[in-house]
């Protein structure tokens, strides 16, 4: 019997989303309050923020100069559209003894979740230019004894640009995680320390939650480590369609779904902000080992 009684594309999405969610770094570091906007792709998201308001000496009975309140706007286009698409054979249905679509369509999610992880640390290129310690030609050489030194560097880049110092993130590769799980500092730390949490968050050190990834960008055999509060990547997507179809020459249900996304590192000349969006990171070239 085909699986066309059960599919219902709204279910389907919504468990195709929660797996997604579930397993995916990079996202839930994002801001996403402009999500709920994109209807499909090719959409544009359109970006509101604030502008500065001056602070003026006062003096009794004198006049007040109004600031002309300034909005700013950018856009945020949703560039990104990625699908994927499977048969499952009747016979091979009818001889196994696991739920074949509940499984693939649960790898589905992994495959998107390391598409959009990649997608969304490639950001790190797009962090204020100032905020970069070496290059992917000239790393750093980063060791277990040295590591905790870099996260306070990455830190202080932050503090001079006035970052907040609540809900600062670090996220880091597999290697950079044995290094810094046996720094004497991380060792040192409180009960987070060893304990391994969701999304690839492993504990906290130097005010940085510490998430490790295994889809990150490198260059040169480089890898960057990216310093990041939510306010660096917007990000919106969709679930745009997923749909069962039953192609009337085979006999096999077929399951395809199109994910669409955008993200984008606003600069100051985009959003005004005290702290430019592009500001709200930093980056560590490692050289790699």
């Amino acid at each position: 019997m085909a699986y066309a009684a059960n599919f219902i594309p709204e279910i389907w999405s919504k468990k195709l989303q929660k797996i997604f969610d579930k397993s995916v770094v990079m996202v839930p570091l994002c801001n996403r309050e402009h999500e709920g906007e994109v209807k499909g792709g090719g959409d544009t998201v359109h970006v509101r923020s604030f502008g500065e308001i001056t602070i003026r000496n006062y003096v009794r009975e004198m006049t007040l100069t109004d600031d002309n309140l300034v909005d700013p706007m950018s856009d945020l286009v949703i560039d990104q559209e990625k699908y994927f698409s499977f048969i499952v054979d009747d016979v091979d249905k009818a001889q196994a003894d696991i739920n074949i679509m509940q499984g693939y369509t649960k790898r589905a999610a992994d495959a998107i979740r390391r598409v959009v992880d990649q997608h969304l640390h490639a950001q790190y290129a797009n962090v204020d230019a100032g905020n970069f310690l070496g290059s992917s030609t000239v790393p750093y050489t980063v060791t277990k004894d040295n590591i905790y030194f870099y996260v306070t560097e990455l830190g202080r880049l932050l503090d001079d640009d006035n970052v907040p110092q609540d809900g600062r993130h670090l996220v880091l590769d597999p290697t950079r995680k044995a290094l810094m799980l046996n720094a004497p500092e991380f060792l040192r730390a409180t009960g987070l320390g060893d304990k391994v949490v969701t999304n690839g968050k492993i504990g906290e050190i130097g005010g940085f939650e510490v998430h490790v990834s295994t889809n990150l960008n490198q260059a040169n055999g480089n890898r960057p480590i990216l310093a990041l509060t939510k306010d660096l990547i917007s990000y919106a997507s969709q679930i745009d369609k997923v749909e069962h179809v039953r192609p009337s020459n085979q006999f096999v249900d077929k399951i395809k779904g199109l994910y669409v996304y955008g993200s984008k590192i606003f600069t100051n000349a985009e959003l005004v902000n005290s702290a430019g969006p592009d500001e709200q990171g930093a980056v560590l070239w490692a050289a790699g080992l």
